[in-house]
């Protein structure tokens, strides 16, 4: 794992603490053993990463975890993240077309956030922060950890963390503040309401909508790659009847692909039915029409007022410069900023992937649509 290369990123912890299943009495925290601490992740939140066992010394995830890459990535002041599911041997998730997986107990994923030297990932790379989601008594928990500055170990932080950072765009240092969240904030992104009406924790990547493709080149698709482990039952032989959303930087996807791909996976988990964007009215995932009002077109945001620039709707047809969608993905103030969590740096790319595609819509006079 090439990207764990920043100087004093040690992980001596995470591979030296042992594991087992936690047959010592007293706190599972600290029980000896060499494999993941099931019995830990099971009760408590222990107060180092380390405590769990889920990583090797050089960050993989200890077997029986496996690495995964979405084709499309949420956002965070660019950030490079290393993403680890995690299911008690014997046990299997079971595979939903559309909703997420469910999961059994004792499961977790495991994300790690590293910064780079520049915008452009370059090295090296920090790690800042590892991100626990564990399936704990019927429900997700979230739990931050903090790495320590010479990478031995991470340390919960249930107040999550302010750290100034720096990092270089197009030749230029930005002073900015990481932000390490805290666990209630969690919520904020992953708790939606269920069709029973309560509000839970749900992963937002583990879909499979994003696991259609291969992790590595020339290799099978990472849903199949589940189920040949034994990680997952109910998996189609054939994945192309499933909702896909596409690779990024596939060479056949359109602008039009790209962007709304982007939008799933940035602002889907909240504009969606049950999210807690749901007021809006306004519907972002892949699945979703468009050119439809309920994506946006000439659609004006209740509960908003434009803005500095009083703009009216959030996607006006051929006008990015009038929508609200992109003028709010390129705001930091706490009013106008969307997403209002996970960042604190505009992600310019991002913004001029929107304003594109909205740019290249044919053009649309939303005045008159209302009348």
């Amino acid at each position: 794992m090439s990207r764990m290369v920043a100087a004093g990123l040690l992980f001596a912890l995470l591979g030296g603490c042992g594991g087992g299943s936690g047959t010592a009495t007293g706190d599972p925290c600290t029980a000896a053993g060499e494999g993941v601490n099931w019995a830990a992740l099971a009760q408590r939140n222990c107060p180092q990463l380390s405590d769990y066992r889920l990583l090797e010394a050089d960050g993989a995830p200890r077997e029986p975890g496996v690495a995964f890459v979405p084709p499309v990535a949420l956002f965070t002041d660019y950030a490079i993240k290393q993403r680890a599911v995690f299911v008690p041997p014997g046990t299997r998730m079971t595979f939903d077309a559309e909703a997420p997986f469910a999961f059994p107990e004792g499961s977790v994923l495991v994300k790690t956030f590293l910064l780079p030297a520049s915008t452009t990932g370059d090295l090296p790379h920090t790690a800042e922060e590892t991100r626990l989601l564990i399936y704990r008594q019927g429900r997700w928990l979230g739990l931050p950890y903090r790495w320590r500055d010479d990478g031995s170990d991470a340390d919960l932080r249930l107040g999550g963390a302010l750290l100034p950072r720096e990092i270089l765009r197009d030749g230029e240092t930005l002073a900015f503040t990481y932000r390490v969240p805290d666990a209630n904030q969690c919520g904020v992104c992953h708790q939606r309401q269920l069709d029973s009406g309560v509000r839970a924790m749900q992963p937002i990547g583990v879909r499979a909508r994003y696991l259609h493709e291969p992790r590595h080149p020339g290799g099978v698709a990472q849903l199949h790659d589940w189920a040949q482990r034994g990680l997952i039952e109910g998996v189609p032989a054939d994945l192309d009847g499933l909702l896909r959303v596409p690779a990024a930087d596939a060479a056949d996807t359109g602008l039009g692909e790209r962007a709304r791909g982007y939008l799933d996976i940035n602002c889907r988990h909240c504009h969606s039915d049950g999210g807690g964007g749901g007021l809006s009215g306004l519907r972002l995932g892949y699945e979703e029409d468009p050119g439809s009002l309920r994506y946006g077109v000439c659609k004006q945001p209740p509960g908003y007022d434009g803005g500095a620039a009083g703009l009216d709707y959030d996607i006006v047809p051929g006008n990015a410069a009038a929508s609200v969608l992109p003028y709010r993905m390129g705001h930091n103030g706490a009013r106008d900023r969307m997403p209002p969590l996970g960042r604190s740096l505009v992600h310019d790319e991002g913004v001029a992937l929107i304003s594109d595609w909205i740019d290249s819509l044919p053009a649309q006079d939303c005045d008159q649509a209302g009348e």
